[in-house]
């Protein structure tokens, strides 16, 4: 009876600590060009390497299905339905965001602090990100993501 307590007590204490940790992303708008847009982001990782690529990756997902506040890009690129969109044309947001594709359309990445430990073993890092804007609306209209601009 002693031992079926223990372990009793033991799997209820390992479940509680299988919390789900959410994680809050951070965009910033920075400024702005006819061609580019400049984003400050938090990313998280299990090293530097992993959070600036979050970091990245998060600017380009509120870039496409968000929308950046106080900028031309208020609304979002491609659909505030991210779920829809995203299983709509799984192919190519699996290879933009997935396969690493949206570097190519990153003009400047740069840490502008260290990497911090945040929770666990997750770490936490701010990046400034420059995207060439037109570049990316050019890809996404060449896709069939978005009609092009006036049609």
């Amino acid at each position: 009876m002693r031992k079926k307590r223990i372990v009793i007590l033991f799997l209820s204490v390992l479940v509680s600590g299988c919390k789900p940790m959410y994680y809050t992303h951070q965009v910033n708008f920075l400024e702005e060009t006819a061609q580019t847009i400049s984003l400050r982001c938090v990313g998280y990782g299990k090293d530097r390497f992993a959070a600036i690529n979050d970091a990245e990756q998060t600017a380009f997902k509120t870039l496409l299905f968000r929308g950046i506040p106080e900028s031309q890009q208020k609304d979002a690129l491609v659909s505030t339905n991210e779920s829809e969109s995203s299983q709509k044309n799984s192919n190519y947001f699996n290879e933009l965001l997935s396969k690493g594709r949206y570097k190519t359309f990153i003009t400047s990445s740069i840490p502008v602090s260290d990497i911090e430990h945040y929770r666990g073993t997750m770490k936490q890092i701010t990046v400034d990100v420059k995207i060439n804007l037109y570049g990316l609306r050019k890809d996404l209209e060449q896709n069939n993501i978005v009609r092009p601009f006036g049609y």
